[in-house]
């Protein structure tokens, strides 16, 4: 998570999306940072001191992406009002507010969307 938080620090395009450091933290501790770290680690044989220099090469640290990083603030408010009209039809959805995102890009968005505060929210 660290490496994480601190590859989306030096990323300009991460501060532009994620401009606090505690949504850094955020997108940091999802599943495709703890996935990419734990397939680096058992690569490197389980040897963390060769892990964390793959992780944090000469270069800065690797950054991973996931679907929430790849949408924009417009896009997800797009996705939350088709959400609210059609429910759970991700064909709909696509076809009527997303048409240039892919039905799976879609649905592997909404279910990362459902653990965070604005799904909550609308829950609620």
């Amino acid at each position: 998570r660290a490496v994480g938080t601190f590859a989306r620090a030096l990323d300009c395009s991460s501060s532009i999306r994620q401009p606090s450091l505690h949504m850094s933290a955020a997108a940091a501790s999802r599943d495709i940072t703890l996935f990419h770290a734990m397939d680096t680690l058992q690569r490197n044989g389980y040897d963390l001191a060769r892990a964390m220099a793959t992780l944090v090469p000469q270069g800065g640290p690797v950054l991973c992406r996931d679907e929430m990083e790849e949408w924009s603030a417009s896009e997800a408010m797009l996705f939350e009002e088709a959400l609210e009209k059609y429910g759970k039809d991700f064909n709909d959805i696509r076809q009527d507010f997303l048409p240039w995102k892919s039905l799976a890009s879609i649905v592997q968005f909404y279910y990362m969307w459902k653990t965070t505060d604005r799904y909550i929210q609308q829950v609620q």
